[in-house]
C-alpha cells in the first residue's frame, strides 16, 4: 500500500531532501515552501516508511489527510471540513502508532489535540479561523477528544496556494536523533549538520575535522551515518568539549584548543565542515575568515573538501578567491538567517607549487 505523506526541513534544503526521497523509491515528490520552512510532499510504500529516520535532513514527518484549492472568505473554510472524514482520521492515527510508537505517550484521559496553521503569507482569513474550524470539525466527529496544547494528536495545515491539512506522525525524537538537544545558544541543529555532511561527501574512512566543534553536533552526524570515519574535534571552550566530549561518547577525538594553533600536517585530512563563528551568539574573533579559512583548505589533501556555514560571504568569498579555490553554496535560513553551506575544493599543491 502506498501512503502520501509529507515532511519538513529548513527552509532551501528542500531540494536535497528531495533526492534522498527519490533513493529510498520515493514517488510524486514535490517542494513548496512555508515561511522558514520548506514542505515536501511524496508518495511512499509504506513497508519503506519505517527507512525515513535514515533521512536525517527532516525536522518531522506528517501523514497526508486532504487538500483543498484555496480559501479566499471565510465561507471557503467548510471545504476543508467537508475533506475531513472519521476513516480517514483513524487510518492517519493508526498509521502514527505503528511508525512513531516513541510519539503517541497519551497525556492521560481522553485523546487530547491541536490545530496548528503555517502559511507561507498573510491571507484575507486569519489562520486563528482556520484552527477553529478544522478544530469543530474534528470534536464533531470525536465528542470525547479535548482540545489542549500540548496534545497526543497533532493537526497541521500547510497553506501555499493549497491548504494541505496533516497529521503529525513524529515528535522531537527524528530531528533530534532520541538525544536531548544541546542547551548552548548557537548549537547547530542536527539537520543542518547531516545537510553539511551529505553536501560534503563524507565517507566510511574518511578523515574528519571539526576544528570549532563547540558542543559535537557535527561529528556525532558523522559518527550516526559513518562509524567507521575516523573524526577529531576542537574548539577553544572548556565547557563545550566537555559538553561534545560526553556527547560523542569516544567516538571522536576532542580537545581544547584555538584554530590558530591546531598542529596537525597539511593534508592530514580528507574533509573538515565547520560553523563559522558570526551572529550575537558566535562573534567573530580574529582573523578566522582569512588566515583560519587558509589554515582549514591546508588541512585537507589534495582531494580533500572544506565544508562551513556562514552568512558572511562578504567575509568569506575574498580570502576563497585569493587562495583560487573553487566552491559551490546551498542557501539555508538558520535561526532567521540566510546563510549558506559553502562546498570548498582547494587548489592542488601540484598547481600552486608550478604557479609559484
Amino acid at each position: 500500500m502506498v501512503e502520501t505523506l509529507g515532511a519538513t526541513c529548513f527552509a532551501g534544503l528542500g531540494p536535497l531532501v528531495e533526492r534522498s526521497l527519490e533513493r529510498l523509491g520515493a514517488e510524486n515528490v514535490a517542494t513548496f515552501r512555508i515561511r522558514n520552512y520548506d514542505y515536501v510532499s511524496f508518495r511512499l510504500d509504506r513497508p519503506k516508511i519505517q527507512s525515513l529516520r535514515s533521512v536525517h535532513l527532516l525536522e518531522d514527518v506528517f501523514a497526508e489527510i486532504c487538500r483543498v484549492r484555496g480559501i479566499a472568505a471565510p465561507s471557503d473554510i467548510a471545504k476543508l471540513s467537508r475533506r475531513l472524514d472519521r476513516p480517514g482520521l483513524l487510518e492517519s492515527i493508526a498509521l502514527k502508532n505503528r511508525l512513531f510508537p516513541e510519539a503517541n505517550r497519551s497525556r492521560g484521559g481522553r485523546p487530547s489535540y491541536f490545530c496548528f496553521v503555517r502559511q507561507n503569507k498573510d491571507h484575507r482569513v486569519h489562520r486563528k479561523q482556520v484552527a477553529r474550524q478544522v478544530g469543530l470539525s474534528i470534536s464533531r466527529m470525536f465528542p470525547r477528544w479535548r482540545l489542549n496544547d500540548p496534545a497526543d494528536l497533532e493537526f497541521w495545515v500547510f497553506w501555499a496556494g493549497e491548504v494541505l491539512l496533516a497529521l503529525r506522525l513524529s515528535d522531537r525524537t527524528l530531528k533530534y536523533r532520541g538525544r536531548r538537544p544541546p542547551e548552548r545558544p548557537g548549537a547547530l541543529r542536527p539537520t543542518i549538520a547531516a545537510a553539511m555532511v551529505e553536501l560534503g561527501d563524507v565517507r566510511d574512512g574518511h578523515a574528519v575535522l571539526d576544528p570549532m566543534c563547540g558542543t559535537g553536533t557535527l561529528l556525532l552526524e558523522c559518527s550516526l551515518r559513518y562509524p567507521r570515519a575516523r573524526l577529531c574535534g576542537s574548539d577553544r571552550s572548556d565547557e563545550a568539549t566537555r559538553s561534545a566530549e560526553k556527547r560523542l561518547g569516544g567516538r571522536a577525538s576532542v580537545r581544547r584548543c584555538d584554530l590558530e594553533d591546531l598542529d596537525y600536517p597539511p593534508g592530514g585530512f580528507d574533509r573538515v565542515l565547520t560553523n563559522l563563528p558570526w551572529g550575537d551568539q558566535a562573534p567573530i574573533r580574529g582573523p578566522v575568515y582569512t588566515k583560519g579559512v587558509a589554515k582549514l583548505l591546508d588541512l585537507v589533501d589534495d582531494n580533500g573538501i572544506v565544508v562551513v556555514l556562514t552568512p558572511r560571504r562578504d567575509l568569506l568569498e575574498p580570502t576563497l578567491r585569493r587562495l583560487r579555490a573553487r566552491w559551490t553554496t546551498t542557501r539555508v535560513l538558520v535561526q532567521g538567517t540566510w546563510a549558506s553551506i559553502y562546498v570548498v575544493r582547494r587548489e592542488s599543491r601540484r598547481d600552486a607549487s608550478k604557479d609559484a
